[in-house]
């Protein structure tokens, strides 16, 4: 492993710190997986020592680690809170795979920081693992997402609603560089700004490096509007809930970062809030495209000394652009469309109207549309509770298929590789938490390999793959989560 590459910018932007070491850990769960993509060598022994902060373990003794806090600023449902950081989470060093690119290694759980603000700064068990499972479904379903490498817990207790215990996660991507650290940079002055900048071109956007100095910066602004706008028309398709969009939980490469209360969609509900924390509904399902580009318009003002507005205008204005067509795109694949026509965004908002309204199961519906005009249809019929309502509807699409002159064959193999035959519903983690809280691990790992080829059958995961029931639905969930 080497230092972190954040290092090379100014002290500004972070504070060295120490982790709290856990005390007699334990590795719960190594995401062999992620291993293998990364060809990352460590040892279990190696592992241990780095997901329970205990870096003075002579199997680090080559590593020479020197770990930071982030400081960063960003708006927390809608207010502007200057003293933001990573208040419980320690950048490590980096990791380079054999295409040479560096990941940065994270340790979420890793105790106090200057930035804790009265936090013990620790993780428990049952957040670490919803971060976990969360990345790898979402990872699983190709959604941008930020990974978890590995988790280390103890028989340490930690009070959060109740006593739990201490846990801690290897967070793995290429960076944790977030829209807050621009708003931080521009309280700083233009120097910071540009430091930020170029930074972030060089190490992450290198395409944009060849083009003319004064034009870089609104390059880049403009590239992390488009990739933010289609990670939420991904979000939008696949039925995910953030939960807490705060501009300080916005990566700047446009993965998804920050797990708390997220939810995947059991009923289909447009106005769903997975928070119960966010009583005013701000990151409702139906708000995340417009809370994606208001914090893009954060992020634009924090360049405003290094861009001009017409590079602000124009960034934007591609967000909008890109989510709109990213959206359809997603969409019409749910759907076995390959092609795209200037009526499908009828049709696609029809439906979630009809889905909406008669509270409609979001996977199991688009999965079993392949079914649609077959002899086992009614296992789709029978999510609705209406069905004549839909009638209209499956004629219009009927019609539209045909337009497609695809074969009824290939839209059912679009279909199927499209929507997943398994989804990580909230009562799942939950039974999986419950398990591991009792030293039962094998559900996480079970889970976790079914949640890598998610549109795969998975016959033995059968009674997960029909409606839940009334008491498995909506659980909603607090920040602590």
């Amino acid at each position: 492993m080497q230092q972190s590459a954040f290092l090379k910018l100014p002290n500004d932007f972070y504070e060295l710190v120490l982790p709290e070491p856990q005390q007699n850990a334990r590795l719960v769960t190594v995401n062999r997986s992620l291993m293998d993509e990364l060809n990352c060598e460590l040892n279990d022994k190696q592992l241990l020592a780095l997901a329970s902060g205990n870096l003075t373990d002579d199997s680090l003794i080559n590593f020479n680690l020197i770990p930071l806090a982030q400081k960063y600023t960003g708006h927390q449902f809608g207010y502007y809170n200057p003293d933001l950081g990573d208040g419980r989470g320690l950048l490590l060093g980096q990791w380079r795979d054999q295409n040479n690119q560096a990941w940065e290694f994270h340790l979420k759980g890793a105790g106090r920081t200057p930035f804790s603000r009265r936090g013990d700064g620790r993780a428990v068990l049952r957040s670490v693992i919803r971060e976990y499972l969360a990345s790898e479904a979402l990872h699983g379903l190709g959604v941008p997402t930020t990974r978890a490498l590995a988790i280390a817990s103890s028989q340490e207790q930690v009070q959060r609603e109740i006593f739990e215990p201490r846990a801690s996660l290897i967070r793995v991507t290429p960076t944790h560089i977030r829209f807050g650290h621009f708003e931080w940079a521009a309280s700083l002055g233009k120097d910071a700004l540009d430091a930020l900048i170029a930074f972030v071109i060089q190490h992450h956007y290198p395409e944009l490096a060849d083009l003319p100095e004064d034009e870089q910066a609104g390059a880049l602004l403009k590239a992390v509007c488009g990739r933010t706008a289609k990670l939420m028309a991904k979000w939008q398709a696949v039925g995910f809930n953030h939960g807490v969009m705060n501009s300080d939980n916005m990566s700047i490469i446009g993965e998804t970062f920050d797990f708390g209360p997220y939810a995947f969609f059991d009923d289909f509900q447009i106005e769903y809030i997975c928070n119960h924390s966010d009583v005013e509904g701000r990151y409702a399902y139906n708000q995340q495209p417009k809370i994606g580009v208001w914090n893009c318009q954060v992020l634009a003002a924090a360049f405003g000394q290094s861009v001009t507005n017409a590079e602000q205008t124009a960034a934007l204005d591609h967000f909008v652009q890109t989510y709109n067509q990213q959206y359809v795109s997603e969409m019409n694949a749910k759907l076995g469309l390959a092609t795209q026509q200037e009526t499908d965004k009828d049709l696609i908002g029809d439906l979630l109207v009809l889905m909406d309204k008669q509270r409609v199961d979001f996977s199991l519906f688009f999965r079993r549309l392949a079914k649609l005009g077959h002899t086992d249809e009614n296992e789709l019929r029978r999510l609705l509770s209406q069905p004549e309502e839909f009638e209209p509807w499956f004629e219009r699409y009927h019609q539209r298929v045909a337009q497609e002159a695809l074969g009824e064959d290939k839209r059912q193999q679009r279909i199927l590789a499209n929507n997943p035959s398994i989804i990580l519903r909230n009562y799942i983690a939950q039974q999986i938490i419950e398990a591991a809280e009792v030293g039962s691990f094998q559900p996480l790992n079970d889970w976790i390999k079914a949640l890598h080829s998610p549109f795969e059958n998975h016959p033995g995961l059968a009674e997960f793959q029909q409606p839940p029931t009334p008491e498995q639905k909506g659980l909603q969930l607090s920040c602590s989560s």
